[in-house]
């Protein structure tokens, strides 16, 4: 197998995955900020915009991975072990690139706003599950699990570049690999002689 070509293949499709990622991870975070939009329309946004981005996630490393697979030299094949390779480098990139971009975001929006926004937001979340729950109907773990998570939020400091690009890695490195454990094996293929 060309290092050459995996590398450049690899930094490429990592790019392409990372910055589509990371558009979707800056859109979920500017819902999360947008205080006077309705609760539930705020939430159904947010679950399809999670939902597309695991359906791309899933369909782009998949179509990554068979575009290397299927540029492999046939005498060689595509072993399991390269598509599962491939798959947490470019998770690896991924990750890298998505942490940059939620950075860049808590940067241009100031990390008190985007603070403020996330607590007026979980402050809406508990009037709205209250104003669902029946009339004397105790709501009260709900608001002091609230309320403890508040008060975390707002006493803990601005995430510096490498916890924002820890908490992405963590996150990117444990899905894509999960994911190449299985997708390695479909696009797999035996030398031919």
């Amino acid at each position: 197998m060309n290092d050459k070509s995996f590398f450049s293949d690899v930094l490429r499709d990592g790019a392409l995955l990372g910055l589509v990622m990371a558009l979707l991870c800056i859109f979920k975070n500017y819902l999360q900020m947008q205080v006077d939009m309705p609760i539930t329309k705020m939430y159904l946004l947010l679950s399809l915009a999670t939902i597309l981005s695991i359906v791309l996630f899933v369909w782009m490393l998949y179509r990554f991975l068979k575009r290397r697979s299927l540029s492999a030299d046939e005498r060689e094949g595509f072993t399991y072990g390269q598509g599962l390779i491939y798959a947490f480098v470019l998770s690896l990139l991924t990750g890298i690139v998505v942490g940059l971009a939620n950075t860049l975001f808590i940067a241009v929006v100031g990390y008190e706003n985007y603070v403020e926004s996330l607590v007026a937001n979980m402050d809406n979340t508990v009037d709205f599950v209250a104003s669902l729950s029946p009339a004397g109907a105790a709501i009260g773990d709900y608001e002091e699990m609230m309320s403890t998570l508040v008060d975390k939020l707002e006493s803990s400091s601005r995430p510096t570049v490498f916890d924002n690009i820890f908490a992405s890695l963590n996150n990117y490195i444990t899905w894509g690999t999960l994911l190449g454990l299985i997708l390695a094996r479909v696009v797999r293929r035996e030398p031919k002689f």
